[in-house]
């Protein structure tokens, strides 16, 4: 076990954060809807960053202000640290705006709930979700988002990630959700010495170019844990192609044990009463927590022509009082995603 850790066998986490899509299946709570005066109050916030010319990373909490949902974000931020961990907000008319102006918005309002990080080493803090596997052939370089098909459970590299959507599939590509600590509670009770090695952790790869850019090792040099209590809080970090990927280059070879662990986690995150299927139409903005809610993607069926292709944008939230997780398990840490985008910018002046 790392050192500081609470061990596996004596923690069980409780309350709103353990759910499973079966409890959730005759309940809509977890969807917030834009009054008629926000939406107003949007319209009005925009109009002023953009008569000063502000570019959407321009866009501030204080120069977006939403004072008409002052209570419901308090609300809305505790849901997510500590509650169920995830929530929709909706009722944007994203058809209303161009792509700029809807950067603006989902930019603003992000502001609300943390700092936006960069999501690689290209230094994009609005990341944009599509596939580009016709372009991007090579998967030891080219980012999960960016790939066509289903994704399995998994997490990202911040405190909160957030999606807003702008262009959904021809079919299907529905976002699932899961609970990680259901999933964990139900490791415990079924496969105890799997969970185990969840918490002992993996060796990691990202892809080359993130490596590079900030400086660390192209392989994690220790165990980077799944599964990590520390400060109060029950963390997960879990992304599948980051452990498959020495492995496939022949630089970790993975113990049956280990393998067992992988598909006990992958049956218990993804089983359709665990998972929840929500699909996010034109507009819609979800947020979540993503030490506690593993995130994937059903299949889908897309439009050959990129502008046609299933398109949203993506936030990668810091956000600065809750408890940090600690440097074992943080692989992609705060200091990484801040050196991704001084050399992005750097790059980017350079040019």
């Amino acid at each position: 076990m790392n050192q500081g850790t609470t061990s596996f066998a004596r923690y069980r986490p409780q309350g709103r954060s353990v759910w499973t899509a079966k409890e959730l299946s005759d309940r809509s709570d977890w969807v917030f809807r834009l009054p008629e005066r926000t939406l107003q109050e949007i319209d009005d916030c925009l109009a002023r960053v953009k008569a000063r010319g502000l570019a959407w990373d321009a866009v501030r909490s204080d120069n977006f202000p939403l004072v008409s949902l002052n209570g419901d974000l308090d609300e809305i931020r505790k849901e997510i640290a500590t509650g169920r961990g995830f929530i929709v907000i909706r009722g944007l008319p994203a058809q209303k705006y161009d792509l700029d102006d809807l950067k603006r918005i989902y930019w603003g309002i992000g502001a609300h709930f943390g700092r936006a990080e960069a999501q690689s080493h290209e230094g994009d803090r609005l990341g944009d979700i599509i596939d580009l596997s016709d372009e991007q052939p090579d998967i030891f370089r080219r980012r999960g988002y960016h790939s066509p098909g289903a994704q399995l459970a998994h997490t990202d590299a911040s405190d909160i990630v957030s999606m807003l959507s702008i262009t959904m599939a021809k079919t299907g590509g529905a976002s699932r959700l899961a609970s990680a600590h259901a999933v964990h509670n139900l490791l415990l009770d079924h496969c105890p010495m799997l969970l185990e090695v969840l918490y002992e952790g993996f060796f990691l790869r990202g892809t080359d170019g993130d490596a590079k850019e900030a400086g660390y090792d192209l392989v994690s040099r220790h165990r980077v844990p799944i599964y990590e209590h520390a400060d109060g809080w029950l963390n997960c970090f879990y992304v599948p192609g980051y452990i498959r990927r020495p492995v496939l280059s022949g630089l970790v070879q993975l113990s049956p044990k280990e393998e067992a662990a992988l598909q006990a986690l992958n049956a218990f995150a993804n089983h359709p009463e665990i998972m929840t299927n929500m699909y996010l139409e034109p507009g819609d903005m979800q947020f979540l927590n993503n030490r506690t809610v593993l995130h994937g993607r059903a299949a889908f069926e897309d439009h050959p022509e990129k502008e046609r292709r299933r398109h949203l944008l993506r936030l990668w939230l810091d956000v600065s009082d809750w408890p940090k997780m600690s440097k074992t398990q943080d692989y992609q840490s705060a200091e990484v995603r801040r050196r991704w985008e001084e050399n992005a910018r750097r790059s980017k002046a350079l040019a």
